[in-house]
């Protein structure tokens, strides 16, 4: 309880101070000039976790912790055409809901003391070239393809990588290839995972009826660890190839977004079959208060038969686990998953958005398991234990104050389905957020 009063006097002594003059004053970072830009942000979240934690589901008991994050930046202009840019972050959490032994040798999303999260050169040899070298974020396909997962408190993926920029008059290309990160507190400064990565092109085409990206991703993971479906000697190595289409359009009231991707490769030695997409509809009303109803379907194929020696769950490729993609809980991932989701956005002022969300989660196959990001939760591979996951809903509220003071609160509730009642405990389970977000 301490953490509850202490945490919500700290965010409530941050908001009253800026509310009497943030929206009169414009951003500015903390010092610039013509050749060197500092700036940066301050986070802090105040959550409370009922029934569930980023691990798993059905914890039994209600948990709550402070999570904040400071990143200062700096952009050194060296030259005309050369830029030098530094990310320093600082991820703390206080009464931490898992212990740190148990994200070894994987990213800890809570806690990373100061360390380089971003370290890149950027040149422009030409107008229409560039080349990125060094510690950077990738985002592509609005998160889902590539995704910096910043929900977190340390962030998804950061990546150790060389990318080129390529622009003409039909179309911009990127092509880059490196290694992620781990967030890990006991290692200065962070490491890429060895052998584990990727090699991709993203291209958006210009001078079209829509704006179309196409896009290839290569993943791979040559650590010998991947475990396939045939058995104890089935251990070998990743080799991914997603190919796909994103469409993202607005005409008039209406918006559209449309996002396929394939998969295949092997899985140690299982042959990957697999596939991912998305549609989205949204339609935003000509009154008062500016209401957008949007409709949204995702599905992402799982896995049919645990041993017919093929892997059908997709991967999601480098997805973002941030927490509007697919479940403000963040129980539930792009994986053997089946989502149709309403959302309802109420924007009374510019700078005030209230929105509400309903989602209904399914599996795609029965005899796949429930997946969070980076795990999987159950499975019952005989299939008859049923696919409906659940329901969710949220409620978000969104206050702006000028470009300096976010202010973020958010309640969601988790009923659990038929799957989840079948396979072990099913209780509701609730999440609580307050969070101020400070740039300068």
């Amino acid at each position: 309880m301490i953490f509850f009063k202490l945490g919500i006097s700290f965010l409530f002594f941050i908001f009253f101070c800026f509310q009497c003059f943030a929206e009169e004053t414009k951003f500015r970072h903390l010092f610039e000039n013509d050749w060197l830009t500092i700036g940066g942000s301050y986070r802090v979240r105040y959550e409370i976790i009922d029934n569930f934690n980023v691990n798993s589901y059905g914890t039994n008991k209600e948990e709550s912790f402070v999570i904040s994050r400071f990143r200062l930046e700096m952009d050194l202009k060296l030259a005309k055409n050369l830029k030098f840019h530094t990310q320093i972050q600082d991820a703390e959490i206080v009464n931490q809901p898992i212990k740190n032994e148990k994200f070894k040798g994987k990213n800890n999303p809570f806690y990373d003391p100061t360390d380089i999260n971003e370290l890149y050169l950027e040149y422009w040899p030409s107008n229409n070239l560039s080349v990125i070298l060094g510690r950077q974020k990738f985002l592509f396909g609005g998160r889902r393809i590539f995704g910096p997962g910043d929900w977190g408190n340390t962030g998804r993926y950061r990546w150790d990588a060389i990318r080129l920029i390529y622009k003409n008059d039909l179309f911009d290309t990127n092509i880059f290839t490196g290694r992620y990160i781990l967030h890990d507190p006991y290692i200065w400064p962070d490491k890429a995972l060895d052998k584990v990565g990727t090699f991709a092109t993203y291209n958006y085409i210009k001078k079209l009826p829509l704006p179309l990206e196409l896009f290839y991703v290569y993943k791979y993971d040559n650590r010998g660890i991947i475990r396939g479906e045939k058995g104890p000697n089935d251990i070998g190595n990743l080799i991914s190839h997603n190919i796909g289409f994103r469409i993202d359009d607005k005409k008039g009231p209406w918006n559209y977004e449309i996002i396929f991707v394939k998969e295949f490769g092997k899985w140690a030695k299982d042959k990957i079959d697999a596939y991912g997409g998305l549609f989205t509809l949204g339609y935003t009303f000509d009154i008062q208060w500016k209401p957008q109803i949007i409709f949204q379907y995702i599905i992402g194929s799982g896995d049919k038969d645990p041993k017919d020696g093929k892997r059908n769950t997709f991967s999601a490729i480098f997805s973002g686990a941030d927490t509007d993609l697919y479940s403000w809980t963040s129980m539930f991932f792009w994986q053997n998953l089946i989502l149709y989701r309403i959302n309802f956005i109420l924007t009374p002022k510019r700078d005030l958005t209230f929105r509400s969300e309903y989602h209904y989660f399914m599996l795609e196959n029965a005899k796949d398991g429930w997946y969070f990001p980076g795990n999987m939760q159950r499975r019952d591979k005989t299939g008859s234990s049923g696919k409906e996951l659940g329901h969710e809903v949220d409620l978000i509220l969104n206050k702006k104050f000028g470009n300096n003071l976010d202010l973020l609160f958010a309640y969601s509730v988790f009923i659990p389905g038929e799957f989840i009642k079948n396979t072990g405990p099913a209780k509701t389970a609730n999440w609580y957020c307050l969070q101020i977000i400070f740039n300068f």
